[in-house]
């Protein structure tokens, strides 16, 4: 399959997919046991065996796939939040009692991702490569080209051979199987650092749930997509900005939302290859130190 943006993008979302699904294992927000383990761009990871979780971030990714299309994302989040209410009195005697508390947020920035016209999302991709690197290529080219001349070859014999039996059912090929050595080598190192970083981090407490976000390009261009069908909605007060540059916007007090760019800010990995660039790392909010979580809960979110 040629490398063009768009399988590139493709490439990026089966990434983010397996990226949240490995989030939920490790920072404990469903029981261990509803989790697969497997194995994505030779790496172990973990997926939900959930249905409706399953569906709902499938559904989450498409839309941020057809925001990513357009040109319009700057960030994506996956936001680990509390509904703050819990059946402990100590924490119900706190205030802000059944506020939303954002506890940690796992930013990816993509403002870098190239913004190209339909017809040039088609183009194939040139991957700068040193001259070792299209040597190596062109072997694998010469590899691929005799193996399947050898199956052409094959099938033509059986053909005559085996009419009448019936045919093998062909093995699905990997999600990670045509992604560019070089990126995909780039997404290995982003989970194995993932999986590094979050076990450094203080346990959550019990009743944790997350939800997918964007922030959108400063641009006066770029509207957020609200409209009907309503695929998105916009995020709580905490998380908003002010306005976009080159948008008048009135001069009310508000201010940018206290929620972004967190009390601690953890670096995972920047992602590099080719035309692709994107930054990783880790907002914990300030309710995640300010509140006095109880002890139960802690102990409850480690099993």
């Amino acid at each position: 399959m040629p490398t063009t943006y768009l399988t590139t993008l493709m490439a990026f979302t089966h990434f983010l997919t397996a990226y949240i699904h490995t989030l939920l294992y490790l920072r404990h927000l469903y029981p261990h046991e509803s989790f697969l383990r497997t194995r994505f761009h030779n790496t172990p990871v973990h997926q939900s065996r959930h249905p409706n979780v399953c569906q709902w971030i499938l559904d989450a990714v498409a839309a941020v796939k057809e925001e990513l299309t357009k040109g319009t994302v700057a960030r994506i989040a996956i936001v680990i939040f509390h509904p703050g209410i819990t059946p402990s009195s100590s924490y119900e005697e706190e205030e802000g009692l059944g506020q939303v508390k954002i506890l940690e947020r796992y930013m990816l920035d993509v403002s870098s991702f190239p913004v190209l016209t339909r017809e040039e999302r088609f183009m194939d991709i040139e991957w700068q490569k040193t001259e070792a690197e299209r040597e190596a290529e062109r072997a694998r080219q010469a590899e691929e080209d005799a193996r399947i001349a050898a199956a052409l070859a094959a099938q033509e014999e059986s053909a005559f051979k085996g009419k009448g039996k019936a045919k093998k059912k062909e093995k699905k090929a990997p999600l990670d199987a045509e992604v560019a050595v070089d990126l995909s080598e780039q997404f290995r190192a982003a989970f194995i650092t993932l999986s590094t970083r979050v076990s450094q981090l203080e346990q959550l407490p019990e009743g944790c749930s997350f939800n997918i976000s964007m922030e959108l390009k400063d641009e006066a261009d770029v509207d957020p997509p609200i409209g009907h069908p309503q695929k998105w909605m916009p995020s709580q007060p905490s998380l908003q900005k002010t306005g976009r540059k080159g948008a008048t916007v009135q001069d009310n007090g508000r201010q940018e939302g206290e929620d972004l760019g967190g009390a601690k800010v953890t670096p995972i990995r920047t992602v590099e290859a080719g035309v692709f660039r994107f930054e990783t790392w880790i907002e914990e909010g300030k309710a995640k130190f300010n509140t006095r979580w109880p002890k139960s809960s802690f102990e409850s979110s480690a099993g």
